[in-house]
């Protein structure tokens, strides 16, 4: 076992160890909030960088931004909605020729970190992964005249917005796996890279999961 595989293993430990006596404590909400700004733009409010770095969330083991300048993935997912849905409501609102005054866009979304951890709930099930609810609350500043049409505003913006249709319905995600040469074609999971088990799949069984974590 590697080095950084045990300090990571360590790190978890006490986390995984807390998320079996109480679960309850593994169901975080992660938080975004973008501010509706003159044009048409959203700005996010996190801390400004030329390149951003992510990594695990504290609650999987992680430093954290504070600690280290990385950012968990699971808060740049609310982060692009957010962008994505106030960039599109300033759009829709100049479309309906209605003056947005100021306003923000909130994203929250609850996620049970037991799940990517590989820890099973307490009848033994598996925990999904992935956000389990995410919530839009949205707030707009604009004139009386123009307050019986907010509604219509936000039901073209959930229309035109790409990131919550695609969140909403869903879109098949292939993975294509490379190597420093290149691409490997047709590659599957369970293929070796010596072309022996050619169309087989190896099935990672719950215990060899929870190893690689």
């Amino acid at each position: 076992m590697t080095d950084a595989a045990t300090a990571l293993r360590t790190k978890q430990k006490p986390l995984k160890d807390k998320y079996r006596s109480d679960p309850s404590s593994a169901l975080i909400t992660l938080s975004t909030t973008g501010s509706l700004d003159a044009g048409l733009s959203c700005s996010i409010s996190t801390a400004a960088q030329a390149k951003k770095v992510a990594g695990l969330h504290p609650a999987a083991g992680g430093s954290g931004f504070d600690a280290s300048g990385e950012l968990c993935s699971g808060d740049m997912l609310l982060e692009s909605l957010v962008a994505c849905f106030g960039v599109t409501v300033r759009a829709v609102a100049t479309s309906l020729g209605i003056p947005i005054e100021g306003g923000s866009i909130t994203c929250q979304g609850d996620l049970d970190f037991r799940g990517t951890l590989g820890i099973k709930d307490v009848d033994g099930g598996a925990v999904p992964v992935g956000f389990q609810k995410v919530k839009l609350i949205v707030k707009l500043e604009v004139a009386e005249e123009h307050k019986k049409s907010v509604e219509k505003l936000i039901s073209l913006s959930e229309r035109y917005c790409v990131v919550l249709q695609t969140i909403r319905q869903g879109v098949n995600v292939e993975t294509q796996f490379e190597d420093a040469g290149g691409a490997v074609p047709d590659a599957k999971v369970g293929d070796r890279a010596d072309g022996s088990g050619e169309g087989s799949e190896h099935k990672l069984d719950d215990e060899e999961v929870i190893k690689l974590q």
